[in-house]
């Protein structure tokens, strides 16, 4: 297996704030110079499949230089890969593109991934919704040193879906993934091969990212000031890699792979010419039966398969845009957002001086100008904006009908979960101005006994908001309408006075800053998909009053299986998640990729 990480040398560059600077080109993104690790650091001891697998792949992690915009090209970090052994189609590549090239696997395949890090950092990898061993899921224990290779070995269990892969490396995720390392993991099986869906280039990805760059076309990044607080926005949206995304299609039905792949920004997708949004998948695959919304809330982290026919649009000029929304950032950005847009200093971005922001944007910024700079120029959350455009320019040969069973699928229940009376809390509070889960921030190797889980169960989880709520955050929260003391020692819960939804106990303990701070979070859970049984609106009243929540309730979808949750300010989510197979740690976390590098991020030991 793994040899044991140095985690004294690990602490120590920890308290050296490596992988937190203020990062911009030409050194992009803050890296450690290439002799900072000797190679032979660690040892890697290839975990052993029992048999020989049936694709194997080196996957590089490299550094590149690509072109985005007119001019001078841009310096990304990017993963390249070939097949050594099994299908070549397994690997599929995205053409003078950064992102990573597609994989193909099949459920029931047995893969060996080797990765070869020749970044100027340390790396892992994580397979974003694929069941694997914890040491196989990309847990930042197993990083590795620039010039060293890591060696993943599991059995493709998944049914067919829609997942990604990522940098999962400690304090460096957000950083190394806003350089370009990403890229789509698709599973199919025979039940999804034989339904009458679009295939071949009828079914596309569209991966949704945002950037800021220099003059020079640089990428430019910060985690620090306002961006530390509510997570990096960029200034341009760019879909697989590209500005200004336009696509010629036919007349003809879709089959589109929405991936959010930005570091924080949530999107509310439209079609401009009406036609409700026909989703027929999740982050875990296929639906059971196509669900419509009029417009579809996607957040960091998640997926969802799009039908979309363009039959009879032939001539026309249909567009993915991002509607105007509110409620999911902190009230007083959403406020001065307002403010700007009143004095015409927004178009597609900020303009001009951001004048007195007030004492609260002042405690976010911390550290002068260089992130405030930045933060001048970015698309504001909740703005309208195009996110891709499709000509309709040629006729269909062939036509396909929107199936109205998908594939049947599993329904968990309550009174099958291992804790049916007390779901596992996943509590989102906070210490000053960084983000907590649990009243705890990110342990490498630890869990509470609320997150110590026997294997092969299912188990109940409630995900909700208690930052602020009379000094609760270390050691107090609400399920249930109650208030619970945790004890930590003993993982018992002590019952305390009634309290409602809102949690409202007075203004002390934090309340200004829970206030400056309340905002919405994608939770994703790494090791299975979970099903979400609840989702329980804000009260409207409260710290978390649910003000904007009107404005994206009818985008959510939540049937089928999910990784990735996103909760309102105020919400309550309950769901149920299966620990089967495995062994091992695997993390839980924001999949705001700032929120995540602030340690916004806890461990599952399952036992």
């Amino acid at each position: 297996m793994i040899d044991k990480i140095d985690l004294k040398r690990r602490r120590l560059l920890q308290a050296m704030g490596i992988g937190t600077a203020f990062l911009a080109a030409p050194v992009f993104p803050a890296v450690l110079k290439k002799d900072a690790f000797k190679k032979d650091a660690f040892k890697q001891v290839r975990p052993q499949l029992g048999s020989t697998p049936d694709v194997e792949i080196d996957l590089i992690a490299r550094v590149d230089h690509v072109p985005i915009l007119p001019g001078a090209t841009t310096r990304v970090w990017r993963y390249e890969a070939s097949v050594v052994k099994g299908d070549p189609k397994a690997v599929i590549p995205l053409k003078d593109n950064y992102l990573g090239p597609i994989f193909k696997f099949k459920t029931g395949q047995k893969v060996r991934i080797r990765l070869h890090n020749r970044l100027p950092q340390e790396h892992i990898t994580h397979w974003h919704g694929v069941h694997v061993p914890a040491e196989m899921d990309g847990h930042p224990l197993y990083q590795v040193s620039s010039g060293q290779t890591y060696i993943y070995e599991f059995e493709i269990k998944n049914r067919a879906s829609t997942n990604w892969y990522h940098p999962h490396s400690h304090h460096a995720t957000a950083a190394q993934a806003y350089a370009g390392l990403a890229g789509l993991f698709i599973v199919e099986d025979e039940e999804e091969q034989s339904l009458p869906l679009p295939r071949g280039e009828y079914d596309l990805p569209i991966v949704i990212q945002d950037r800021t760059f220099t003059q020079d076309n640089q990428f430019w990044y910060t985690n620090q000031g306002p961006a530390g607080v509510i997570g990096f926005l960029g200034e341009r949206i760019l879909v697989n890699g590209k500005p200004d995304f336009t696509l010629e299609v036919e007349d003809r039905a879709y089959r589109f792979r929405l991936l959010n792949g930005s570091n924080s920004r949530i999107y509310k997708l439209a079609w401009s010419d009406g036609e409700p949004i026909t989703v027929i998948g999740s982050d875990g695959g296929l639906l059971d039966k196509p669900v419509t919304r009029p417009y579809l809330v996607i957040s960091p982290g998640e997926r969802y398969e799009l039908w979309r026919d363009f039959k009879g649009a032939k001539g026309r000029e249909i567009v993915l845009e991002s509607l105007e929304y509110s409620g999911v950032m902190p009230l007083m950005y959403e406020q001065h957002m307002r403010m700007m847009a009143g004095h015409g200093q927004m178009r597609h971005g900020m303009m001009g001086n951001m004048g007195n922001m007030g004492e609260m944007m002042s405690m976010m910024m911390g550290d002068g100008m260089g992130a405030m700079a930045m933060f001048m120029r970015h698309i504001p959350a909740g703005s309208r904006f195009t996110v891709a455009r499709f000509r309709v320019t040629r006729s269909a040969k062939d036509t396909l009908e929107l199936p109205d069973k998908l594939r049947r699928l599993p329904r968990y229940r309550v009174e099958d979960t291992a804790n049916s009376a007390h779901p596992r809390p996943v509590a989102i509070g906070n210490r000053g101005r960084r983000f907590t889960l649990n009243g705890r921030s990110f342990e490498m190797a630890e869990a509470l006994p609320e997150e110590t889980i026997p294997i092969n169960t299912m188990q109940l989880l409630e995900i909700f908001h208690f930052h602020g709520e009379g000094g609760m955050d270390h050691g107090q929260m609400v399920l249930g309408g109650n208030v619970q003391a945790m004890d930590h020692n003993t993982g018992g819960h002590q019952q305390g006075m009634g309290m409602d939804h809102s949690g409202m106990m007075g203004m002390g303990g934090g309340m200004e800053m829970a206030q400056m701070i309340d905002m919405a979070h994608p939770m994703h859970f790494h090791g299975e998909y979970f099903q979400i049984i609840e989702r329980i609106p804000p009260t409207g009243h409260g710290l978390h009053s649910g003000a904007g929540y009107e404005t994206v309730k009818d985008g959510f979808v939540d049937a089928g299986f999910k990784d990735t949750v996103l909760i309102m300010p105020g919400e309550r989510i309950r769901l149920i998640m299966p620990f089967r197979d495995y062994k091992g740690l695997y993390v839980y976390h924001c999949h705001n990729l700032e929120h995540e590098d602030a340690d916004m991020m806890r461990n599952f030991k399952v036992v």
